[in-house]
């Protein structure tokens, strides 16, 4: 029954997800973009054409499951169980693939450092798929992203292999879900809201280390 429950839950947040996105598309059906849709792959070694990014952020760590947050509970951050660890981070990304003005694929390395309970070393990198297109975006850019990338710790502590329940790992998946909003008046400069987080799920490669450590976080993001 609780399984059932979760993936009920799941499928209704996939609902919302999807029917967001129908909406924010729905002013472009039949538009001239939407019939050609313009497909632009970007050299990594190229010169910076407004494409590049370097990112600092901070913040506090989050002792709530990933799961329960975005998933079986739908918790706000006034909701969460804080810890008593803040984490530094920069990282520097790239736009590879570009969808137009709609949306883009993004490649992130980066690195930071925990703080306070904890005092690991982190370093990472990923691929960023973002959704760049929202009927706002002439009064407030905004974007939505998500990750997929490896994440490496210095060390595990007994909070992450506490709440694993096995040894744990240094080398984890790296799934870090961000908002950015930004003025159109200044391109360059974004605030960005990342839930920056390691964890293994129940997959063998990463000893099926289950949920890792991870921050609420924000920052600024420079672009040019």
């Amino acid at each position: 029954m609780r399984r059932l429950e979760q993936r009920t839950r799941l499928g209704r947040g996939l609902v919302v997800l999807v029917t967001l996105l129908c909406a924010s598309l729905g002013p472009l059906a039949g538009s001239r973009e939407a019939r050609a849709l313009d497909v632009e792959w970007r050299s990594p070694f190229a010169p910076c054409r407004a494409d590049c990014t370097a990112t600092l952020f901070a913040g506090q760590l989050v002792q709530t499951s990933m799961w329960e947050i975005f998933v079986t509970k739908h918790q706000g951050p006034w909701d969460w169980r804080w810890g008593s660890s803040t984490f530094v981070g920069g990282a520097f990304s790239r736009e590879v693939v570009r969808f137009d003005r709609f949306a883009a694929i993004e490649t992130e390395v980066g690195v930071g450092k925990r703080f306070g309970s904890l005092h690991e070393g982190e370093g990472w990198g990923a691929l960023y798929f973002r959704w760049k297109w929202f009927p706002w975006d002439a009064y407030l850019r905004t974007t939505l992203g998500i990750s997929i990338g490896l994440n490496y710790a210095t060390g595990v502590p007994a909070f992450e292999a506490r709440r694993a329940g096995v040894e744990g790992q240094n080398l984890l998946h790296y799934l870090s879900p961000e908002l950015t909003f930004g003025l159109p008046s200044r391109p360059d400069l974004d605030l960005i809201v990342r839930f920056h987080h390691r964890s293994g799920g129940d997959l063998p490669f990463f000893n099926r280390a289950g949920g890792g450590v991870q921050y609420g976080t924000v920052g600024l993001r420079y672009r040019w």
